[in-house]
């Protein structure tokens, strides 16, 4: 972990990503930061939204304390599990695509790439919204990964949008995947949260 994080500098890196995608990525080209260290530096911050707002949500909806804290952290480690592991797939895949590999490139891509998927995780503070995020987060993803590609690995236009679907669309089914996976977990530790009438638990309908 980095002893210092400049936040004001990451909220700055996130607007001008959602708002001016290319010029953000015309930066983060020339910028000489490893790829990988921008797990820690710049995803680990931006994943805290989803997580916090997660948790609370999920507390609002009567799931519970313990439940609520030990899924938001499970899925905390799911999303920087995946980002750690992005990199090196959709690395795998550029050529499929006319694209240059280079696996420094392609964790910038996809780290500053799905920036829009934790600004959407406002939205969970709302579990309702739950699916509504994900799919916000995920569709406004491919149109930076679309941009981003471009930039950082030299995608040609004609396949752009076919390399960024692919991209994101990888991210978004072991995302799924893990999530499933997280749930049976949680499933296996807690009992649903119940209120209790005549000495027997009756659950909370969710």
């Amino acid at each position: 972990m980095p002893r210092m994080l400049d936040y004001a500098a990451i909220i700055n890196r996130a607007i001008e990503l959602l708002t001016n995608p290319r010029r953000a990525f015309r930066v983060i080209r020339d910028e000489t930061v490893p790829g990988r260290s921008l797990i820690l530096r710049y995803t680990l911050v931006l994943a805290a939204v989803p997580t916090v707002c997660s948790f609370l949500g999920q507390l609002s909806y009567g799931l519970g304390f313990g439940f609520s804290l030990l899924y938001s952290a499970l899925m905390l480690g799911v999303y920087l599990g995946t980002m750690f592991l992005i990199g090196p797939v959709v690395n795998a895949m550029a050529p499929s695509f006319g694209t240059v590999r280079n696996e420094n490139a392609a964790y910038k891509l996809m780290i500053y790439g799905v920036t829009p998927v934790w600004v959407a995780g406002v939205l969970t503070l709302f579990p309702g919204l739950s699916i509504l995020a994900l799919l916000a987060g995920f569709g406004y993803s491919v149109y930076l990964v679309y941009q981003g590609c471009r930039i950082l690995m030299d995608t040609p236009e004609e396949k752009a949008i076919a390399f960024s679907l692919a991209a994101i669309g990888v991210l978004l089914v072991a995302t799924v995947i893990a999530g499933i996976v997280v749930e049976q977990i949680i499933g296996s530790a807690f009992v649903p949260p119940a209120i209790v009438h005549a000495g027997k638990p009756i659950p909370i309908p969710h």
